[in-house]
């Protein structure tokens, strides 16, 4: 919803606003989402931020909170944890137990990635590229030639085959 023609100062904005904006920051809330929950533009909660610095440090702590939850979870993941797990028993009572579960590969690798991507890359870029002084440098660029314009099919599909190509007898 865009302010009309002229209005440069958006008078919505409402103390109440920064308890809202923290618990929709801890949902995970962006600020195009948060525009569509306040009925404003994008812009306006730019200008809320700047013009109203609570408003900014609540956005900014709701944020700050969830993504080290969400950090927390994944590290807890990433290194194995120990689960508070219950069991109901034949004559009825619930009995604790601690399950530990290991650690998940799939959630190492992508803390990995994201604390060090150049090391921790899975997407590898392998470069062809002969020296002078090998003798075989000729055939590594030909291959390399060869490989960036190949046809992605099995056989390449530009030669037609005619009737007298055919090894089987036609009827």
């Amino acid at each position: 919803m865009v302010a009309p023609k002229g209005n440069t100062y958006n008078n919505k904005y409402k103390p109440e606003y920064v308890e809202q904006v923290y618990k929709l920051c801890l949902l995970n809330a962006i600020d195009c989402e948060l525009a569509d929950f306040f009925e404003v533009s994008v812009d306006t909660i730019r200008n809320w931020s700047i013009r109203h610095p609570e408003f900014d440090a609540a956005k900014r702590a709701g944020k700050m909170k969830a993504d080290a939850e969400v950090a927390s979870k994944l590290f807890s993941r990433a290194v194995g944890c120990s689960v508070k797990k219950q069991r109901v028993l034949n004559n009825g009572s619930v009995v604790d137990y601690y399950e530990e579960l290991p650690p998940d590969t799939r959630a190492i690798e992508y803390w990995l990635q994201c604390r060090n991507h150049d090391k921790w890359n899975s997407k590898q870029q392998v470069e062809l590229s002969g020296n002078q002084e090998n003798p075989l440098a000729f055939l590594l660029a030909e291959v390399a030639t060869e490989a960036e314009n190949a046809s992605p099919f099995p056989c390449n599909l530009s030669t037609r085959l005619t009737i007298k190509d055919c090894d089987f007898p036609i009827k």
